[in-house]
């Protein structure tokens, strides 16, 4: 039951919010103890494990935005957090008030020194190649770092879109690139997801039926024994 619940609320916050990865639940097998007068006998429950992310990309939007750009393949960004670098592929980007390229969070785009890239004022032609350098009127700004992991699923949900990690990042695969001027959709299938939610939700009837039915057994099975009684 509580396996259903959880796949009925992930699909439901799937279709509500475009910007998620999508990522079926996993659940696996717990014995718990069952009540007093059943000494030795153990009930397998499910429990939660977590959520397996897709990290398969999203369709490539034009948005026309210099600034917006997308990686095409496998790959992250990665921006300056707080603490240490984090990661992202959300590449809707502008510039700060020191020409900074920073996310809408604020944090500053890497280059592949761990430096910010920064922009210099009154510059408007920017061009951004696939290999991610940065080029104005007065130069190279310099080379966005991408880089990939061996493992996407160990990486820590931070924010929206937004990730940390505790194990080093290695390059990203050569074939990736990054088109400038557009800007990556979720990889959430709307229909899919909501389809699947309505298969869950009639599951749950289902099994919840079938709880209801067993109580109202077991009811009148008291009842007929207190009666002879």
């Amino acid at each position: 039951m509580k396996a259903r619940i959880i796949g009925k609320t992930i699909p439901a916050k799937f279709s509500a919010n475009s910007t998620y990865r999508a990522g079926p639940p996993r659940c696996g097998p717990k014995l718990g103890t069952p009540g007093v007068g059943n000494a030795g006998a153990s009930v397998s429950f499910v429990e939660e494990i977590g959520t397996l992310r897709d990290t398969s990309s999203g369709s490539l939007r034009q948005t026309g935005n210099p600034l917006d750009l997308a990686i095409n393949g496998p790959g992250y960004f990665v921006v300056e957090g707080a603490t240490g670098p984090r990661y992202t592929r959300d590449g809707h980007f502008r510039t700060d008030a020191n020409g900074r390229l920073i996310t809408n969070e604020g944090l500053a785009v890497l280059d592949e020194s761990s430096r910010p890239i920064t922009i210099r004022p009154g510059e408007t032609r920017i061009e951004i190649t696939r290999s991610g350098r940065v080029m104005t009127e007065s130069g190279e700004a310099g080379r966005i770092r991408l880089v990939g992991f061996t493992n996407e699923q160990s990486l820590r949900k931070i924010g929206t879109g937004l990730y940390a990690s505790d194990a080093d990042p290695i390059p990203a695969d050569p074939k990736t690139d990054i088109r400038q001027g557009m800007v990556e959709d979720s990889n959430v299938q709307p229909v899919v997801e909501m389809t699947r939610m309505i298969e869950v939700l009639r599951r749950y009837q289902s099994a919840q039926r079938m709880i209801e039915n067993e109580d109202e057994r077991a009811r009148r099975a008291i009842e007929k024994l207190t009666r002879v009684n």
